[in-house]
């Protein structure tokens, strides 16, 4: 597990022996790449292919050759994919990845739109089935691409070998970060302290300096360097002492809770270098665009959930006495309390047990104070433990959404009670609505505890935008369906 390769006066720790075999490490990224580009382009068939099922119906023929399409398309689709950086995808979270597939491939059939119109081949037909052969692929395209990714990190097959460099234990920090986020496409196998290089300065890049570390990275087949930072301030020398080494040298930093610098883009003026960070949730476009999004989920969610919400109902009032809705008075924005609306889970008393249990059982009351939800809740009711394991208990809120008093994803509402406990971030919270659902639960759900909770919450409001949304809300329908961390 432990090997050492030492040089004259360095030495680069192997920290990993799980090594892939030593052409995939050479060839990683374009091993990737491949990977990526021919899940695409099966999507992108099999998506074409469903739209001409459509298109076989009665009355829709047309003579067009779809193999020319498809072809026009694969090849407009990757050009644009690569362009955005998409292949191998290296460092793209998963938001960020499907924001860029789902802009791409729609430009993509733009293009091709556009081209079959001005050969004259367009017609309504055709119109129908790239109209569907669009909508099949922003769903098969970020599927097929998240299923092949973990498919090769199963199989050990995905992520491209790479260095950290930095202190000793911030760069095993950050080498368990993305061992464990393999998806992010870099395989840390092997750490280079930054006080056995202190020798590495910019005249070590010469061609005729011999340098022990480039020496030892060309070896391993280490071509790019992840180097740990937590002062801006020595971005230029130490980029200045590792590019000459590395063909790609990566800053990384530690957020520790912090996210002011998420989605940071570089501004290039010339002399000078700007560092460019938006607040997405003051964009009032953004503002705009999110609640048409709830207005249109509440109100579809709530005229197609009616018959169940009836039957839920029912069961809840054969089940215990008491109503079928339960309300709480919660903080939303801007610190204006509102009535939150549930199923009913628990008994009419619930409060007065709670008290008489977490007086007379110590241990109950500390999980309480962590987490501030208990595992076996003794005021859960039996029909309300079938409706928290599948969360059916939230569906309520969707009036609540309705009315604007919370959205479909956002932090989650702040019990009056609880308001002491956000501190001085209390104003980031309450900046926005509350949420059905949100980062927090789609990472752990009832397992996490409270104060990581909070961090979710605000690590969600600080990297805010549509694609993170998304990301939650098809997560949230995963962690439902197949995770068992909720009570």
């Amino acid at each position: 597990m432990q090997n050492a390769i030492t040089g004259q006066e360095m030495e680069i720790k192997i920290e990993s022996d799980q090594r892939q075999a030593p052409v995939l490490d050479e060839y990683a990224r374009p091993w990737m790449t491949l990977a990526l580009a021919l899940s695409d382009l099966l999507s992108l068939y099999l998506a074409l292919a469903l739209a001409l099922q459509i298109r076989r119906l009665p009355g829709l023929v047309v003579d067009l050759d779809y193999n020319q399409v498809y072809g026009l398309l694969a090849v407009t689709l990757l050009l644009m994919f690569a362009r955005k950086g998409l292949y191998p995808a290296v460092g793209f979270n998963y938001v960020d990845e499907l924001g860029q597939v789902v802009s791409s491939a729609s430009f993509s059939f733009l293009v091709v739109i556009v081209i079959t119109f001005a050969l004259e081949h367009g017609s309504l037909t055709l119109r129908l089935v790239m109209l569907l052969a669009w909508a099949f692929s922003l769903g098969l395209i970020p599927a097929a691409r998240y299923l092949v990714r973990r498919l090769l990190i199963r199989w050990r097959l995905w992520g491209e070998p790479v260095v950290v460099i930095g202190d000793l234990k911030a760069a095993q920090t950050l080498a368990e970060h993305f061992r464990i986020n393999l998806q992010l496409g870099l395989r840390p196998v092997a750490l280079l302290p930054t006080e056995r290089c202190a020798g590495c300065q910019a005249g070590c890049n010469g061609p005729e300096v011999t340098c022990p570390v480039r020496a030892q990275a060309r070896g391993l087949k280490l071509q790019t360097a992840l180097v740990a930072i937590d002062d801006l301030g020595v971005i230029d020398d130490l980029v200045e002492r590792f590019r000459g080494i590395f063909h790609r040298v990566i800053l990384v930093k530690h957020k520790a809770g912090r996210y002011g610098l998420s989605g940071l883009q570089v501004l290039d003026f010339s002399q000078v270098l700007g560092l460019e960070v938006r607040n997405n949730l003051l964009n009032p476009w953004a503002q705009l665009f999110k609640r048409a999004i709830d207005l249109l989920g509440a109100g579809v969610g709530l005229l197609c959930l009616a018959p169940l919400f009836g039957l839920l109902a029912l069961w809840i009032r054969l089940d215990a006495p008491g109503g079928v809705f339960y309300r709480q008075a919660r903080l939303g924005r801007h610190g204006r309390p509102f009535q939150l609306l549930k199923f009913r889970s628990m008994y009419r008393d619930a409060d007065q047990v709670l008290s008489g249990e977490l007086a007379r059982d110590p241990a109950l009351k500390a999980e309480w104070d962590s987490h501030q939800k208990l595992k076996r809740d003794p005021r859960i009711t039996r029909a309300g433990r079938f409706l928290r394991k599948f969360s059916l208990d939230e569906f309520p809120q969707l009036w609540n959404v309705l009315r604007g008093e919370m959205s479909l994803v956002g932090p989650r509402p702040i019990m009056l009670n609880q308001r002491l406990l956000y501190g001085e971030t209390f104003g980031d919270y309450s900046s926005v609505a509350p949420g059905m659902t949100g980062l927090w639960q789609v990472s752990g759900r009832s397992q996490t505890t409270f104060a990581r909770r909070a961090e979710l919450d605000l690590e969600y409001i600080q990297r805010w935008s549509l694609w993170l949304d998304i990301y939650i809300l098809v997560k949230t329908v995963k962690v439902v369906l197949w995770e068992k961390s909720a009570y």
